[in-house]
């Protein structure tokens, strides 16, 4: 993934890999293969450096609240929402999905 990418501003590239495969990973059925992608990219899971974690990112959120409703995990899928509510009442587009490439999610909408 990015992780090992040195540092540059801007970012040479434009979106964190893990938006990506999450989304794969969930489009295809790998609930719980996804929601540790989400849980890193936000820093919910031990052994990202900090400068690799995106707490709050909206799209992180959507994904990781997703896999949780996926799978059944209603408890922590409502401590998700809470911060998904806060930070796509920030956004400037609605977020249908962990990354526009999901392409189940973006044809629906």
């Amino acid at each position: 993934l990015d992780d090992a990418l040195p540092y540059d501003e801007p970012w040479g590239w434009r979106q964190p890999t893990r938006h990506a495969l999450g989304a794969l990973l969930f489009e295809q059925g790998h609930f719980a293969d996804a929601e540790t992608v989400f849980r890193e990219d936000l820093g919910l899971a031990p052994g990202l450096p900090r400068a690799c974690q995106h707490p709050d990112n909206v799209w992180a959120l959507r994904g990781l609240y997703d896999c949780l409703i996926a799978q059944d995990k209603t408890g922590d899928a409502a401590h998700i929402k809470l911060r998904l509510d806060l930070a796509e009442a920030r956004a400037d587009r609605p977020i249908k999905a962990a990354c526009g490439c999901a392409q189940v999610a973006m044809a629906t909408g």
